[in-house]
């Protein structure tokens, strides 16, 4: 099994008699499951149904909830959670300073728990343990651990991964193996790879982040409008990269003369000039696309590739 240690970008605290209610109304996903320790992963969408930002939900009691973002820096999070707060008994405060995650991956979570005497997550939930709060991640597929540590439990995470790592049960990885592993699984990094001008269902959230049941929430409309229409016109996808990352990102991709996409992220594969990353390409043109390859300027030869 692999691990990264890393810092996120946002932990909120949404804290008042409120919170519920009004985080329902500007999360993607539904919120309002009885119990406590509730995780939940969601986007805040605009009107139009783009992405905005991202992050879980985890539902500390009725009245607190801390929202965790990898990539949202907290100061742009608070202000899109702010943004509509009228009368609302809600109030949001950024406490990212003193958390760490540290994401494990690519082995069997049972054993490595049962081995080491942490607790798993059940379902859509988080477990509260000595090392920090535990969830399942959205780093790769299968889904990842992901353990979220406050500075009172970051001596207690830091001996358990010297102890698993002691063990050989455990590699720490650096984090281009990360994001290689995240690429390789098709998951989205928000809002590096999709933010304000796309939308959930052209990176395959629509399934995972958007709840289409649920009572009114940012973007609503649009959501129910393109689930009932049917697909969209773009598609975001992994892709193998044959020569040195491109000078600016994203880059425009072309089939042919055509433009056919964009190239969203680009990490570099260990000891070769090559890459992989995320591309976000036109899906009426996929099957010759995948036949052909895609190239940085029109009509040169194929340097992305993608299954």
């Amino acid at each position: 099994m692999f691990a990264h240690h890393h810092h996120p970008a946002a932990v909120v605290l949404a804290s008042g008699e409120d919170s519920l209610a009004y985080l329902q109304s500007q999360w993607s996903s539904q919120l309002d499951w009885k119990g406590e320790n509730q995780a939940t992963y969601g986007l805040r969408l605009n009107r139009k149904g783009r992405i905005l930002a991202d992050g879980f939900i985890l539902r500390k009691d009725e009245e607190n909830f801390l929202i965790v973002s990898y990539d949202c820096p907290a100061e742009n999070l608070i202000a899109l959670l702010e943004e509509n707060v009228v009368a609302d008994d809600v109030e949001f405060e950024d406490r990212t300073d003193g958390h760490e995650i540290i994401s494990l991956w690519g082995g069997d979570h049972e054993a490595i728990s049962s081995q080491f005497a942490f607790e798993l997550p059940q379902g859509n939930s988080f477990a509260t343990t000595e090392i920090g709060l535990i969830f399942w991640g959205r780093k790769t597929k299968p889904p990842n651990i992901d353990i979220l540590a406050d500075e009172e439990h970051v001596e207690a995470l830091g001996e358990f991964v010297e102890t698993v790592t002691r063990a050989d049960a455990l590699a720490m990885v650096d984090a281009n193996s990360l994001a290689l592993a995240r690429v390789a699984s098709g998951m989205p990094a928000i809002p590096v790879e999709m933010g304000p001008t796309e939308l959930p269902q052209e990176c395959g959230l629509e399934d995972d982040a958007v709840d289409f049941d649920k009572g009114c929430y940012l973007g609503q409309e649009v959501m129910a409008r393109i689930h009932a229409m049917g697909q969209v016109q773009r598609v975001l996808l992994p892709a193998t990269i044959k020569e040195e990352s491109p000078e600016t990102s994203p880059a425009d991709l072309f089939l042919g003369e055509k433009k056919a996409g964009e190239l969203k992220s680009y990490f570099s594969h260990e000891s070769e000039i090559s890459g992989s990353g995320m591309a976000l390409v036109r899906r009426n043109l996929l099957p010759e696309i995948r036949a052909s390859g895609l190239s940085f300027l029109p009509s040169e030869e194929p340097q992305i590739f993608i299954k």
